[in-house]
């Protein structure tokens, strides 16, 4: 059972009692792979927000923002992507499921590692937009610092326990806000309900040394969402974030920490 003050509350409750949590099988070239997926909002809508789960969670990490969002008519997808062990793997499949719901325009939120694949994706299909804005919190453009001193082999060998302790290993511990020590407490349960292939895959993604070609997405409506205390990335890479999209729009928050999305929702929605 569940023991965090979050996962307990009546919303979270509503959540998952009120949307189902689709599996969606997608196949393309490279194989099949399944996706889960929490689509909510009016169906008709055929340019959707969709949120994309961070490494160390699930799509139900948004729950709050999601039913703030659709309780004001708007569809939003909140979704996690199947076992992929490069990002142009996941935008292949992540294309394919956007065919398997007929949508050709959407608008991306990303968190993290869903940040980034949210802008690698944005920027292969730069040629034929298929994103219409991006929104990202507390994420980055480029995989060098944290591939430093890294060999991302080892994490397909690695057992479950050491892929938790990798990850939990760069949670905050300490927080005077309860808000924020309630998501991160969280936060630690969603960690444990992700499978070790999932969890491994997503770390050779964010531990292989890569970078976002910026150039290719300055067209684009940008948000950055910045969180002033404990953010969870550093300031190094917070301000290469910035440098790459000097036009984008900056919503900051004072506090937030790692896991902004889990605020009450008006802190959150009234920043982008």
């Amino acid at each position: 059972m569940p023991d965090s003050a979050l996962a307990l509350s009546p919303e979270f409750q509503s959540f998952k009692s009120s949307l189902t949590r689709q599996r969606i099988t997608v196949e393309d070239n490279s194989g099949e792979g399944v996706w889960t997926v929490y689509d909510t909002g009016p169906n008709t809508v055929r340019c959707p927000l969709i949120m994309i789960a961070p490494l160390s969670g699930t799509p139900e990490v948004y729950y709050k923002q999601v039913l703030a969002l659709s309780s004001k008519g708007i569809r939003v997808l909140a979704l996690e992507g199947p076992v992929c062990w490069s990002e142009g793997r996941w935008c292949s499949s992540f294309r394919h499921l956007l065919y398997h719901f007929n949508l050709d325009k959407v608008h991306l939120f990303g968190a993290g590692l869903g940040g980034y694949l949210a802008q690698k994706f944005a920027e292969i299909t730069f040629r034929n937009p298929m994103v219409m804005s991006l929104i990202l919190c507390n994420t980055f453009s480029d995989t060098s610092e944290y591939s430093k001193g890294m060999m991302p082999s080892l994490f397909y060998m690695m057992p479950t326990f050491a892929l938790k302790r990798h990850v939990l290993g760069s949670f905050p511990t300490v927080s005077n806000n309860r808000h924020i020590t309630d998501s991160i407490d969280f936060m630690v349960e969603q960690v444990e309900k992700i499978e070790r292939s999932a969890l491994a895959s997503r770390l050779v993604i964010g531990c292989t040394k890569n970078y976002v070609e910026p150039q290719r997405l300055r067209h684009q409506p940008i948000t950055l969402i910045e969180v002033f205390d404990n953010p969870g990335i550093s300031l190094t890479m917070q301000e290469d974030l910035q440098k790459c999209y000097p036009e984008a729009k900056r919503a900051q928050l004072k506090s937030g920490g790692s896991f902004p999305y889990l605020l009450p929702p008006t802190r959150l929605t009234s920043t982008s």
